[in-house]
């Protein structure tokens, strides 16, 4: 008969496959691994001014209440960042818009950026805002910014004072309460034209409180839409497309 006994070799020899069947650490990130891609906000911070250089002496006055609107009044008025402003900016003048309708006035921030873009398609903005206050700080930028001719301030619910409105419309901003958007869009959707842009801000950072808005948007035959990270609350732009 013979007998099976362990030997030290056997053990250590147990021990080392034990070792090996383990999974091996996970290995430290190489130096490409950990650095990140910039994103669109800070690359454009690395080249680009804040404002844009005012190309008239009209700019100046405008760009120069922005500055002073940014540094000294956008704590808690949920303002776009100024890359955001550069994009509207740029789509407001490529659509060549006449009627440009806003709601969410705040302080008149993005109305601002709006109208570097309508002095020059000749257009209108007309911007609608519930809080008395903020009504009166974006009156007093607006004549500060010499553009009262440009903007019309619609005071009261959006969701009823919209109704009085007109088309065509070329340019609509949703700057104000995410649940409200579907409730927006529907009735302004018809007087918006052909071609002309919806643009719901905030997509990125509050993207949760419009998920009925994004269904709506995206069962719509009639429309198109991307998101665009222009900065990191990113916007949901849509365009009706007949």
């Amino acid at each position: 008969m013979h007998v099976l006994r362990w030997t030290p070799f056997g053990v250590g020899t147990i021990l080392i496959l034990m070792l090996l069947a383990q999974p091996l650490p996970a290995q430290a990130p190489t130096q490409a691994a950990k650095q990140r891609h910039p994103t669109a906000e800070e690359v454009s911070r690395q080249y680009l001014p804040r404002h844009p250089k005012p190309r008239d002496d009209v700019e100046k006055r405008i760009v120069a209440v922005l500055e002073d609107m940014y540094v000294n009044q956008s704590h808690g008025m949920g303002n776009i960042l100024p890359e955001d402003g550069r994009l509207i900016r740029m789509l407001t003048e490529t659509l060549d818009a006449k009627h440009v309708v806003e709601l969410g006035t705040a302080n008149g921030y993005s109305a601002m950026w709006f109208c570097l873009a309508l002095r020059l398609t000749g257009g209108k903005l007309t911007t609608h805002e519930i809080d008395s206050d903020r009504i009166a700080l974006a009156k007093e930028n607006f004549k500060r910014a010499g553009v009262e001719d440009l903007v019309t301030l619609v005071e009261g619910d959006a969701h009823e004072t919209i109704q009085k409105l007109t088309g065509p419309i070329d340019l609509v901003l949703l700057d104000a309460e995410k649940e409200g958007f579907t409730d927006y869009l529907r009735k302004l959707l018809p007087m918006i034209r052909t071609g002309g842009l919806i643009i719901a801000h905030d997509s990125s950072g509050q993207a949760h409180m419009m998920e009925d808005y994004f269904n709506m948007i995206v069962e719509n035959p009639d429309l198109e839409t991307v998101f665009v990270d222009a900065s990191r609350w990113g916007m949901c732009i849509t365009r009706k497309m007949r």
